[in-house]
């Protein structure tokens, strides 16, 4: 986790040096030494720094940060750049993961496993619901999304496989993070949840996808529920052509509308089926947090991510992200429609200073921040 942290302050400090090489066609074939070894990566070249440093995408849509020092050697040829298929992509992935792991298919899914099959089906369903709905929801907003590639989740037996594979990427972030979707790998991983014990109760049966959906109805299972769904929105949305990888997206936009998409229906035997729905666990943080809620925290959450950042903050981050995204869905729709498109158009790493993220939020919803918190604080109060 630290060294991608390194690595993003490297590249958004060398980038004022960059040229964007999205629209180079070609194969460019990169030797790289890391960690004392050599690793050898083909792709295309997403953007390029003067001094050497390059962002690199490979067909199974793996993005690598690589570092200047790190370059053995490069060459190029001029053949086109395509994405890998569906059997191509299924069989790199595989390559990758420890022995044992089967593979589940859905029409917008591949999904590797290996837990029982009747938990990555119990996945696999919740996945395309939420990608219908995702897109019929922004469709039906004016927003035309196209998700014609496969998207790939890997689902572990147990949380020390998932440990295991996550670790390099989420360092001790994986003793508390149940899954998460990668920016670089564009996968979600995560692990069978019906192997929690707070969830489980005596004589359960985890074979079948009735045993599954009846463990993850239960109360105690929302929050676990929530994050999954949370971390496909995500994944939905950087495939869509909603975000872009990379991009600056302002975290309380990402994250506010992940969470919009996440609230569980435990009703469902599915456990989701609705957008939109009152997140209630988020209003609880919300209503606690207006009772010593400085001024300018509105505008603290659009110029800048530092919030998030800070363990200490973070969750009356989250919070009011959520909030914000639920209060200008509903009231400014148009305005939304017009901020997403903006930010949806953003190149990779390239930053955003405070001023210009404050200011591209005013020209969207006006440039009474005041008036606006004063609206938002009293419909959150409204909310049930």
């Amino acid at each position: 986790m630290q060294q991608t942290r390194q690595r993003w302050r490297w590249f958004l400090v060398a980038f004022a040096f960059v040229t964007n090489a999205s629209s180079v066609f070609g194969i460019e074939t990169v030797t790289v030494s890391r960690d004392g070894e050599q690793q050898e990566l083909s792709g295309r070249i997403l953007v390029e720094a003067q001094d050497g440093g390059l962002l690199l995408e490979t067909p199974e849509q793996i993005i690598w940060t690589i570092m200047p020092e790190e370059i053995v050697s490069r060459r190029s040829d001029d053949a086109s750049f395509e994405l890998a298929d569906r059997k191509q992509l299924t069989a790199l992935t595989l390559r990758e993961l420890p022995p044992g792991f089967n593979v589940h298919n859905t029409a917008h899914y591949v999904i590797c496993y290996n837990t029982s099959k009747a938990y990555a089906q119990w996945c696999g369903a919740l996945y395309e619901r939420l990608h219908r709905a995702f897109l019929n929801f922004w469709k039906g907003h004016g927003i035309e999304l196209t998700a014609n590639e496969p998207l790939v989740a890997v689902v572990f037996r147990d949380k020390a496989g998932y440990r295991a594979y996550s670790q390099p990427e989420l360092g001790e972030a994986t003793n508390s993070i149940i899954g998460y979707y990668s920016l670089k790998s564009n996968r979600i991983v995560s692990y069978d949840l019906t192997g929690l014990e707070q969830l489980r109760a005596p004589g359960d049966r985890t074979g079948t996808m009735a045993h599954i959906s009846q463990m993850l109805r239960r109360p105690q299972a929302e929050r676990t529920v929530a994050t999954i769904i949370h971390e496909a929105t995500h994944q939905i949305a950087f495939n869509s052509g909603l975000q872009r990888r990379f991009a600056d997206n302002p975290l309380w936009l990402s994250e506010g509308l992940a969470i919009y998409f996440e609230s569980p229906d435990l009703k469902s035997r599915k456990g989701w089926r609705r957008i939109g729905a009152v997140n209630q666990f988020r209003l609880r943080q919300m209503r606690s947090y207006l009772q010593k809620r400085p001024a300018g925290s509105l505008t603290s959450l659009i110029v800048d991510d530092q919030r998030f950042r800070d363990s200490r903050l973070a969750n009356h981050a989250y919070a009011e992200s959520w909030s914000l995204c639920y209060h200008l869905i509903r009231t400014r729709p148009q305005e939304f429609k017009a901020y997403l498109e903006k930010i949806g158009q953003k190149p990779p790493l390239e930053p955003t200073d405070p001023e210009a993220r404050l200011a591209e939020f005013k020209a969207a919803f006006g440039d009474d921040i005041g008036l606006l918190d004063k609206e938002f604080v009293k419909a959150i109060q409204q909310w049930r």
